[in-house]
């Protein structure tokens, strides 16, 4: 048998054309391949005027309407000389044209005027005036629909927030979040003394959409003027357009991406104002190690903000008695008592006590020294120094006046000893990351043997992340449940607790449905423990939205936080004045000052007394008494004048600042 070859291995018959697939198949030798060059195209006259066109309209109409002028006044001086070389009539029978100048006029008239040419008598005459009013027709409409375009340019520039603002001395936030709302009600009320102030607000949010959420929330803004506009706070360029180095104050929210998008506009402020010598800034920062970053980096220009910390503070505190959320609330806001700082000069070598009772209508509560450290509540032999100034709660900085030192007898109390604390039996219902700071907080003011029941909804929060390190006086039990009113019900018979706290799920729903589900436990909670019946217990409640209060308060709760205005109120608070900062850190610090209601027996006794007497008796105890609490209405009285005269009961109670032991 002979050798089989392939077709490709068949030498190829003399005379025979090699077939077309195997010519396609065989590549050209290397030597002889030719690369394919590009061929550049060479545009048409037309085609680069057109192209330019398109450039100039791409532009905008101002330069439309530039080139439009151009052709315009071309036309005029065209149809002018025409006019002049032809001795065309002038307009209605007018002699005939004399000079160039004569015919641009002319032609100029015929444009503007498309009724002109109605008096002309020659056809040659009536057909140029034709032709140039047509023209004339063509540029009017273009330059009135150029205009038009215009001006729906600028105003959906002006809708998108994207011009500059021109405010100076106003109060700049950053970062777009409903909780703007509250911040922007406590500026207006204030800057109400003022007759020229502004707030303005850069987020990312679309312009028109922050108008109308912040005109329904803050329908009367007075004498401030509220300027949203669209932007990243993060850019220098948009916090230019916003004039931040023109402010008197920045507010830094904690939105979108929290820390990290807060971290980025402090970091874009610092491109403008490199040592932050400009305006005051503060920022919502919500890791303590960042915060402690920022202030430390920045020398504690840059004042921090911790939401959970402060919320949980005063859920705490307002767990541990009555009112004390309202007193709070009072301090934070700007509507009513405030803290300020003033020095007085003529307290200078006087004692602290004394101090006390030199203000007829404000009420001390600590001093402020030189090297920029503040003591809550000193001892009450502490010595004023030179520089030393006084920190006190008034109605307004013209009512904060020392009206002088003199002697005040204290009040003789009718208790001779302190009260012995109790231990408590706590249900908290629900869970989130403020859980272990409430906890916590509640620990730093209880006694061994006190023990916490928290319920949780498992499908929200997994049982086993319910926990608390640190805990000194506390037990913590765990108890999965839904939560609903039988399950309640049943719970609470087993045990018999002093207090219920209802903690939004924040963590794991939106703030529409934490809060309904608060409303519902707060119903389920009132129903076994009814209001003024034998098992009667004070409940407090979370509540993330402002609007969802009166629906608690119809619900049974005894005092309530709302989380998203308590943060707002500090915000606000402290850019109007960064040095409130160091007082709130005291009072939410575990080992600092805290306010505390105490029996009004242990200063005072039966009969009536000047209030004087109560802050002298207190002063006695290490304390500054700031008012006191009417139990028959639960109405708290802060900042009473001296003068006033007080006659307490054993149930009512007295406002004391006092340091933590």
């Amino acid at each position: 048998m002979g050798e089989i070859r392939t077709a490709a291995q068949r030498p190829a018959r003399p005379g025979k054309a090699v077939s077309r697939r195997n010519r396609m198949a065989r590549p050209a030798p290397a030597a002889h391949t030719v690369p394919r060059q590009r061929v550049a195209l060479t545009p048409t006259v037309r085609q680069r005027l057109r192209y330019r066109f398109d450039n100039a309209l791409a532009k905008g109409p101002t330069v439309v309407i530039g080139w439009l002028a151009a052709v315009t006044v071309a036309l005029f001086v065209l149809f002018g000389i025409v006019f002049w070389a032809f001795q065309v009539d002038g307009i209605n029978g007018g002699p005939p044209v004399s000079n160039p100048v004569e015919g641009i006029w002319q032609a100029m008239l015929r444009v503007v005027d498309a009724g002109t040419f109605a008096g002309d008598a020659d056809w040659p005459v009536r057909l140029l005036s034709f032709v140039i009013t047509l023209i004339g027709i063509f540029i009017a409409g273009s330059l009135i629909g150029l205009i038009a375009n215009g001006v729906d340019q600028r105003i959906e520039g002006l809708r998108k927030g994207r011009s500059d603002v021109l405010e100076s001395g106003h109060t700049v936030v950053l970062g777009w979040s409903p909780r703007i709302a509250a911040i922007v009600a406590e500026l207006v009320i204030a800057n109400a003394s003022e007759k020229d102030a502004a707030v303005v607000v850069l987020g990312a949010e679309d312009k028109t959409v922050m108008e109308d959420v912040l005109s329904a929330a803050v329908r009367d803004t007075g004498s401030t003027r509220v300027v949203c506009r669209s932007g990243s706070p993060a850019k220098a360029d948009d916090l230019r357009m916003v004039n931040l180095l023109g402010a008197r104050s920045v507010i830094v929210m904690g939105v979108g991406q929290g820390d990290a998008d807060a971290i980025k506009a402090v970091l874009a402020i610092k491109t403008l104002d490199p040592d932050f010598g400009g305006p005051r800034v503060v920022a919502e920062i919500a890791d303590p190690v960042y915060a402690a970053s920022i202030e430390t980096l920045t020398d504690q220009k840059v004042v921090t903000v911790n939401s959970d910390h402060v919320i949980a503070e005063i859920t705490a505190q307002s767990c541990r008695q009555s009112g004390l959320s309202q007193v709070l609330r009072d301090l934070l806001d700007f509507d009513g008592d405030e803290v300020y700082f003033a020095a007085f000069p003529e307290l200078t070598g006087r004692r602290y006590a004394e101090a006390l009772t030199a203000f007829e209508s404000a009420a001390v509560l600590g001093l402020a020294h030189p090297d920029g450290t503040v003591e809550i509540n000193p001892p009450a032999g502490r010595v004023l120094a030179a520089g030393d100034e006084v920190i006190g709660v008034a109605e307004d900085d013209s009512t904060f006046v020392c009206t002088g030192v003199r002697a005040v007898e204290p009040a003789v109390p009718l208790l001779a000893v302190d009260e012995v604390p109790q231990t408590m039996h706590l249900l908290v219902v629900g869970w989130s990351v403020l859980g272990p700071k409430v906890v916590r907080e509640i620990d730093q003011f209880a006694v061994d043997g006190t023990v916490v029941d928290v319920v949780v909804d498992p499908s929200l929060v997994d049982p086993a992340d319910v926990r608390v390190e640190g805990l000194e006086h506390t037990e913590l039990r765990v108890f999965p449940s839904s939560a609903g009113p039988e399950e309640l019900a049943a719970l609470v018979a087993e045990q018999a607790y002093d207090q219920g706290v209802v903690l939004s799920y924040r963590d794991a729903v939106e703030a529409a449905d934490g809060d309904a589900r608060t409303l519902l436990t707060l119903l389920a909670l009132r129903r076994v423990w009814p209001a003024g019946g034998e098992r009667a217990v004070r409940i407090v409640a979370e509540v993330l939205e402002r609007d969802d209060v009166e629906l608690a308060q119809a619900g049974g709760v005894d005092d309530w936080i709302v989380s998203d205005e308590v943060t707002s109120l500090m915000l606000a608070q402290l850019s109007e004045r960064t040095e409130l900062a160091q007082v709130f850190l005291d009072l939410f610090s575990p080992d600092g000052a805290r306010l505390s209601f105490r029996p009004a027996h242990r200063y005072v006794g039966t009969d009536p007394v000047s209030y004087g007497s109560v802050v002298a008796a207190g002063a006695l105890r290490d304390e500054s008494v700031l008012g006191w609490r009417v139990a028959a209405t639960g109405s708290v009285h802060l900042n009473p004048a001296k003068s006033a005269v007080v006659q307490l009961v054993a149930e009512d109670q007295v406002l004391v600042v006092e340091s933590r032991s």
